[in-house]
């Protein structure tokens, strides 16, 4: 099976909120690339099929931060 691009739409408010988000995510398994951009208010994860969107979308809320929007591979999901 081929890589997913996961989306999501991340209310950050500083560097801080930034590498939170960083530091939750870059260690799940299956993981293959992740970019996050303050400015943009977003976090853009590649990864193996075996790392799920709930997966990386409970990882965000459990650092306490808002999630507005999440996309799978440009399809739009529930937060």
């Amino acid at each position: 099976m081929s890589d997913h691009q996961y989306e999501f739409s991340v209310q950050m408010g500083c560097g801080g909120c930034s590498n939170t988000i960083r530091g939750a995510l870059q260690s799940l398994p299956g993981l293959k690339s992740l970019a996050i951009s303050l400015e943009e208010q977003s976090v853009v994860v590649v990864a193996e099929p075996s790392l799920s969107y709930e997966a990386i979308l409970e990882a965000i809320k459990e650092k306490g931060k808002k999630v507005r929007r999440g996309q799978v591979d440009g399809v739009s999901r529930p937060v």
